[in-house]
């Protein structure tokens, strides 16, 4: 499981786009990670800029920045990790909003109310 190039090569014949979708995921997750590293310094280092004017004591700053750098950070993965899973179901031809097939039932629908 270590070797990703192996891994791929597995993959290719069951399922076309893991290569694609294993690099969608590998961004995202370090998308995610890049989030919360600058999140949370940017608020830290913030807090620190204007420590005289917070309503909390400067013993709470790591908490905080480490509570708001988290929430970004996993909204972000989230974000990025939903949309890598839809594009590898739109390649695969599974199902999604991206496919043919879900636009003309759609369409159909529309037109039959």
């Amino acid at each position: 499981m270590n070797d990703i190039r192996r891994l791929k090569e597995q993959q290719k014949e069951k399922h076309p786009a893991f290569g694609s979708y294993l690099e969608c995921m590998t961004r995202a997750l370090f998308t995610g990670l890049a989030t919360f590293t600058l999140g949370f310094s940017s608020i830290y280092f913030l807090q620190k800029l204007v420590a005289k004017r917070l309503p909390y004591p400067q013993k709470s700053a790591i908490l905080v920045s480490t509570v708001i750098g988290t929430a970004a950070s996993y909204k972000v993965t989230a974000d990025r990790t939903k949309s890598c899973q839809a594009g590898w179901m739109a390649a695969e031809g599974k199902f999604t909003a991206l496919s043919d097939d879900h636009l003309l039932e759609q369409q159909e629908e529309g037109n039959g109310n």
